[in-house]
């Protein structure tokens, strides 16, 4: 479901982009729901690899390792979310 909403909201992005709009809060979004997508399946990898998920072997550590990239660069989950609450829901600037 995640990697669904990514791709639309990535679409809907890229469609802002090439029509000069604002686009920066479904660019963020799809980058949030890729990345959460992303630990997702790679968690569920391990896990269901038991003790072999940290085998170099079945490369699903380096998977694992990789994920996490994709959640704090080159911005973080936790910045996507001051810039949507700030941008969006007009809350106050909180870092």
């Amino acid at each position: 479901m995640h990697l669904e909403a990514a791709n639309l909201m990535a679409l809907q992005a890229a469609r802002q982009f090439d029509a000069s709009e604002p686009c920066g809060t479904e660019a963020n979004t799809a980058k949030y729901l890729a990345a959460q997508a992303c630990w997702s399946a790679c968690e569920t990898a391990v896990l269901t690899h038991g003790g072999y998920g940290y085998a170099k072997e079945y490369h699903v550590e380096r998977y694992l390792r990789e994920a996490m990239i994709i959640r704090i660069a080159p911005v973080s989950e936790q910045m996507i979310c001051c810039f949507i609450a700030e941008k969006v829901l007009g809350l106050p600037k909180s870092y």
